[in-house]
């Protein structure tokens, strides 16, 4: 039995008519939203597996949602860590070099800045 959509004139797929026998409309134009899918771990351990659940949009938001909000309540701080005086004394030596490399850069432009162009060009005749 073959049955055309109402929107398009196209013949619906028999598949389609197998599963929604009422249905009057091609999967193009149905007017159902689309699914999400959404893998879930199950089980502990050793004896763990995966399913594929398919939801409405709206589900799946709801769950991303919760999660979101389920991490930043169970996600602890780190604890702010205070170097030790070595440690300060290893920065401040490489603080300093950083410094003097800067401060040789700067130099190094400066003296490209005191060369006049002109006595490197040629007179053309």
């Amino acid at each position: 039995m073959s049955r055309y959509c109402k929107v398009c004139g196209i013949e619906i797929d028999p598949r389609r008519l197998a599963i929604l026998p009422d249905t009057q409309t091609c999967t193009q134009h149905s007017t159902a939203e689309k699914k999400v899918a959404m893998v879930v771990q199950m089980g502990e351990g050793d004896h763990t597996w995966t399913e594929t659940y398919a939801v409405e949009r709206e589900v799946y938001d709801k769950i991303q949602e919760a999660e979101k909000n389920f991490r930043k309540t169970t996600t602890p701080k780190k604890p702010k860590v205070k170097p030790t005086e070595e440690e300060e004394a290893e920065l401040s030596v490489l603080d300093e070099l950083e410094e003097e490399e800067l401060i040789e850069d700067d130099e190094f432009i400066d003296d490209e800045d005191d060369y006049s162009h002109d006595e490197y060009t040629e007179d053309e005749d």
